[in-house]
């Protein structure tokens, strides 16, 4: 069965996540990317668990694509480059604004030999601004984007600490992975191709869906509130967890639990009997459903306790719980690869779209590539070098693989 972006040519120029989750996603949609890579490497390459000296942090977002080691902060390596562009229809790219334009190969440069080329941008705060300048790692943005202070706040001000995830990251990338589609849309309407640009920052605004409500300077606690941290986690029999979506405080909360757990005498007790004593005693009213829940030992079993079809129970696993449980078997929810030349495997998380005309994902023992695995090939076929070029641009450090090299200096990516 056919892909949908199939007839696609990707050169991804990014590193870390934010970009290559684009390049991971659009390969799983079917394109071919070929992932240009610097001698100092893809720092995600480094990040442990390292399996027989492969990590899973970086197939996770590489799988599926041609990995080519080139230097493109010689002429050499720029002249590979835009060698490879005319056939290209997509360039990734997450420099730091500018740093793109310093090595000779911003929009103009590419479209002057690809007038269809589509450059997708993505840097902490967007191009043209007074913070342009300013690098980006998830954390940062998670902090200045209001995240950081909203889960304390949220979870009782509690104190502050970063999130193991890097979604400033990850929703950057995906959100240049629908500003990249619709640019192809728009080029097979009007022929040209264009530069489109996305912010960390303002991806992680969007994936907030408490923005709006902190901006209106108003923090209620009575109604019904959004978000999920009123929902609360419970023990279970077995030393387990569970959550239950509900709020206790609420009204509605109030009512399910009292006739689950037979207590009508709780919405007469002063604590709780209105929706302000319990926001009051909301530590005590979950306790007391706390002492009901331990008894049951599954989420299935406190759901059909509770009787209630919108509410929902679900137990706390691990990524690799999930991976084991029937519907990730049934989904396909997991995808094993195989990472570099000795095709190590390792088990990376499938893109989540089933299409009903179209096959989409990342296949079986898709390779996530060492550093240059593709070189030869990739540039005989795409950049036109017979094996005398490349055996000189190796020569001359332009085209490498195998491990990094470690430069004292290398542009800044963002």
């Amino acid at each position: 069965m056919e892909r949908p972006l199939e007839d696609v040519l990707v050169l991804d120029l990014t590193r870390a996540v934010a970009g290559p989750i684009t390049g991971r996603l659009l390969a799983d949609l079917g394109a071919r990317v070929v992932k240009v890579e610097p001698p100092d490497a893809d720092l995600t390459r480094f990040i442990v668990p390292q399996v027989d000296g492969h990590s899973a942090y970086f197939a996770q977002f590489n799988a599926g694509k041609e990995c080519v080691s080139l230097d493109l902060t010689t002429t050499a390596g720029r002249d590979v480059l835009l060698a490879m562009v005319p056939k290209a229809d997509i360039v990734l790219e997450n420099y730091r604004p500018g740093v793109l334009d310093k090595l000779g190969l911003g929009f103009d440069a590419l479209a002057e030999v690809n007038p269809g080329i589509i450059v997708a941008s993505v840097s902490g705060w967007g191009h043209g601004n007074s913070r342009s300048h300013r690098g980006a790692f998830a954390g940062i943005l998670h902090a200045e984007a209001g995240v950081t202070e909203m889960v304390a706040r949220r979870r009782g001000n509690e104190p502050y600490r970063n999130d193991p995830m890097s979604h400033a990251d990850t929703y950057a990338g995906l959100h240049a992975l629908g500003a990249v589609l619709a640019a192809l849309h728009m080029r097979h309407r009007t022929g040209h191709g264009q530069t489109v640009e996305v912010s960390m920052a303002e991806s992680t605004l969007m994936c907030n869906d408490l923005a709006a409500t902190d901006l209106t300077g108003q923090d209620p606690q009575i109604g019904f509130k959004g978000g999920q941290n009123w929902a609360a986690v419970y023990p279970l029999s077995n030393g387990r967890h569970v959550t239950v979506t509900l709020d206790l405080t609420a009204n509605f909360g109030m009512k399910v639990i009292t006739a689950a757990m037979d207590r009508p005498d709780l919405r007469v007790d002063p604590r709780f009997a209105r929706i302000e004593d319990r926001v009051h005693h909301r530590d005590e009213i979950e306790a007391i459903f706390a002492e009901w829940v331990i008894q049951f030992d599954s989420a299935e079993a406190v759901e059909a306790a509770i009787g209630v079809k919108s509410v929902m129970a679900a137990e706390v696993r691990t990524v690799a719980e999930l991976a084991e449980t029937e519907w990730a078997r049934e989904r396909g929810a997991f995808v094993d690869v195989a990472a570099g030349e000795a095709g190590v495997p390792l088990t990376v998380p499938q893109s989540p779209w089933r299409f009903a005309d179209a096959d989409s994902g990342a296949r079986p023992g898709a390779v996530a590539g060492d550093r240059g695995q593709h070189n030869r090939e990739v540039l005989t076929e795409l950049a036109g070098l017979d094996d005398e070029a490349i055996d000189k641009l190796e020569a001359d450090g332009v085209v490498s693989a195998g491990p990094p090299i470690f430069r004292q200096s290398a542009p800044s990516r963002r």
